[in-house]
């Protein structure tokens, strides 16, 4: 969706937006409904605009937003749940934010970045299950046991489901699963995943989750400046493209299986490039180098 694929759109009020819906075929659309979107980010709000020199203001959407609300309407209809809630539409908002310039306004973004930060971690059962599973596949060493897996399994559920995760545990367990070897006398030889030439150890991936979590906070509170994240989309670019060519490549010897993998389905795409966006903000912010000094010192933060 861009400048071109909007030129047959003109910009319309919230009545106007409820048209568009009727003409879809779609019931249940409300001035109110459309006023929410642009509470929680999925629509920018509307400019006030004058219809005559002495006439009273009124509220317009640019032609690009009114096409983004007709598409989302479109998504949300292929949707095979009965009720879509606004927060699972957020990733896409927040996926087009990404990789195109002149739909998705900054304001608009740092709203759905708030609505983002407010329901990460609000899976069913399942969806936690199959994202713990892949975290334990990704670190476990081959001479794991079944014991071990699946106490780190559990330890990521409970954490994903009260969205307060024990650290201390899930670090304990991790590194015991990634390396089960010990040797008397002699301390533990952490392994590291990912590539070779730039292993990724279990301490460096709790940091990364705990860096996270407090942009995650700052996000929901609106406490990010719009300068700061549009920066961090700008640096998010250029990581995203070196690890989508490194995807793409065949990958040295001694990669961890699984570390490149693609999600399957696009909304999982969806999500797995937002979230790495959180991760390039909390970079950019600093608050990564903070945490890992702090676990540098042995003042864990887990």
């Amino acid at each position: 969706m861009d400048e071109a694929q909007a030129k047959e759109w003109q910009p319309g009020t919230a009545q106007d937006l409820v048209r568009d819906a009727e003409a879809l075929g779609i019931e249940q659309v409300s001035t109110r409904m459309i006023t929410d979107w642009v509470e929680v980010g999925l629509l920018a709000a509307p400019e006030f605009q004058k219809s005559t020199q002495r006439g009273r203001d009124h509220s317009v959407f640019p032609a690009l937003q009114r096409r983004l609300f007709t598409e989302l309407l479109e998504a949300r209809r292929r949707s095979p749940l009965k009720r879509i809630p606004h927060h699972t539409m957020i990733p896409v908002v927040l996926f087009v934010w990404l990789t195109s310039d002149t739909i998705v306004p900054a304001s608009q973004a740092r709203r759905a970045l708030r609505t983002y930060a407010q329901t990460t971690g609000k899976t069913n059962k399942t969806r936690r299950q199959d994202n713990a599973r892949r975290i334990v596949d990704q670190f476990a060493h081959p001479s794991a046991t079944y014991h071990q897996r699946r106490t780190a399994q559990l330890l990521i559920e409970e954490g994903e489901r009260t969205r307060n995760p024990d650290w201390g545990k899930l670090h304990s367990a991790l590194t015991t699963l990634c390396s089960p070897w010990r040797t008397a006398g002699l301390p533990l030889l952490e392994r590291g995943i990912g590539r070779p030439d730039i292993p990724l150890t279990v301490t460096d991936s709790i940091v990364i989750s705990v860096a996270v979590q407090q942009v995650t906070a700052w996000l929901r509170a609106e406490q990010v400046r719009e300068e700061d994240l549009l920066e961090a989309r700008r640096l998010h670019r250029i990581d995203w493209a070196q690890y989508e060519a490194a995807r793409s490549q065949q990958q040295p010897e001694g990669t961890t299986a699984g570390f490149f993998a693609i999600p399957e389905g696009m909304e999982a795409r969806v999500r797995e490039q937002v979230h790495a966006y959180t991760g390039t903000l909390a970079g950019m912010l600093g608050v990564i180098a903070e945490v890992a000094a702090r676990a540098r010192v042995g003042r864990h933060p887990f």
